[in-house]
């Protein structure tokens, strides 16, 4: 697995997680449930598993982006900048979005023989 398939992966389950979490809320909160403490264990447990890989996944994915960011993108100076610190002050929200924006663009363009720009 290459460092890109293990981002792209990361970043789907990280929205994956949030994803299902926001729909569990909303569906116990619809119900007149209690929040997730009342579920049963065995729901409890896979999304706990899967909670613990996505935070882990977009952890690395974050300083990941913040390297890409700072070293290895051809983006004026001015652009790294920006994009730099807002990776770092909203940190996964302006991870996902360089992500998609600039990164997966970027990956995109190598793959057809562009030139990056």
């Amino acid at each position: 697995m290459t460092l890109r398939q293990f981002y792209r992966v990361a970043v789907w389950t990280f929205i994956t997680t949030i994803t299902v979490l926001v729909i569990l809320n909303v569906a116990l909160a619809v119900v007149g449930s209690q929040p997730l403490q009342n579920l049963p264990f065995l729901i409890r447990l896979p999304l706990g598993v899967l909670g613990v890989f996505g935070a882990v996944g977009i952890i690395t994915v974050w300083f990941g982006m913040m390297w890409d960011c700072a070293v290895t993108s051809r983006l004026p100076l001015i652009s790294k900048l920006g994009w730099f610190l807002l990776i770092v002050f909203t940190n996964m929200l302006g991870t996902l979005i360089y992500y998609f924006l600039v990164f997966q663009r970027q990956t995109y363009t190598l793959a057809r023989g562009s030139v990056v720009t």
